[in-house]
């Protein structure tokens, strides 16, 4: 469950990507594409985001200091209190736009390992997909955004035993 919400707050910040605006809100008419989206084409991202998976509660916050590296924090809870929290950002790289991410627990003692990393491998003025080079978990990250302030991310995972499943969650923006 841990790894499948960690998956979850990966596909929130793609998701971020769904639809490119302009500096003023304004959804741009030209798709971008994976080798001419920016990070400012999530922008519209800045600000604090609530949804659910299943049972779960999810809330992330990101910031938008600088206009080529967006900084977010990612928590799931359940009944029991915060289970994962995570810190990302997605930046501008020469290959494209990346996500970085690193895992924690509720009193920030980091996972092992370099954590996730993703790359933008298609987009499209309402569907942004990311895929993993290393890896099958996660495979893909599908972001479609569907209204001005709520969008869905589809998470496709694939375990070290070639079990396929999927995390879907529906996100809408509160501040």
């Amino acid at each position: 469950m841990k790894v499948c919400v960690s998956l979850l707050a990966l596909a929130l910040s793609f998701s971020a990507t769904a639809m490119a605006q302009t500096a003023n809100g304004a959804v741009k008419n030209a798709p971008d594409t994976a080798s001419t989206a920016k990070v400012s084409s999530l922008h519209f991202l800045a600000g604090h985001w609530e949804g659910h998976v299943a049972d779960a509660k999810v809330e992330q916050t990101c910031s938008i200091s600088d206009p080529s590296v967006m900084v977010c924090m990612f928590q799931l809870m359940d009944e029991k209190g915060t289970q994962m929290v995570e810190f990302y950002t997605i930046r501008d790289t020469a290959a494209g736009v990346e996500e970085k991410v690193r895992f924690f627990s509720p009193d920030l003692k980091e996972e092992p390992g370099d954590g996730l990393t993703m790359q933008l491998a298609s987009s499209s003025p309402s569907t942004f997909v990311f895929v993993n080079a290393k890896g099958t978990y996660p495979k893909r990250s599908t972001l479609t955004r569907t209204s001005e302030n709520e969008f869905h991310s589809h998470i496709e995972l694939v375990d070290a035993q070639g079990k396929a499943s999927n995390i879907d969650a529906y996100w809408k923006k509160t501040m």
